[in-house]
């Protein structure tokens, strides 16, 4: 299970990590990226933010000062 946060809400999906040979146990990071999500962490990622929220966000930051708080309370009432 995985936790995706789009700009339409937050999602949580069952996803399938690659096991091909060329590709490193342990990158699940790099894995996301790919996809194109962004992962909250490193280590163990379990949530992973689509590029389209954080541009939502970066918007909303800039021009309306909106605090992370604000904006999750909004894309949570969204889901």
């Amino acid at each position: 299970q995985i936790t995706v946060v789009h700009s339409s809400g937050i999602f949580s999906h069952t996803i399938s990590w690659c096991t091909c040979p060329n590709v490193p146990r342990g990158e699940r990071h790099l894995q996301l990226l790919w996809a194109p999500l962004f992962p909250a962490s490193i280590s163990r990622p379990e949530t992973a933010f689509t590029f389209d929220v954080l541009d939502h966000y970066h918007i909303d930051n800039l021009e309306s000062k909106t605090t992370t708080t604000s904006f999750f309370s909004k894309l949570l009432r969204l889901t």
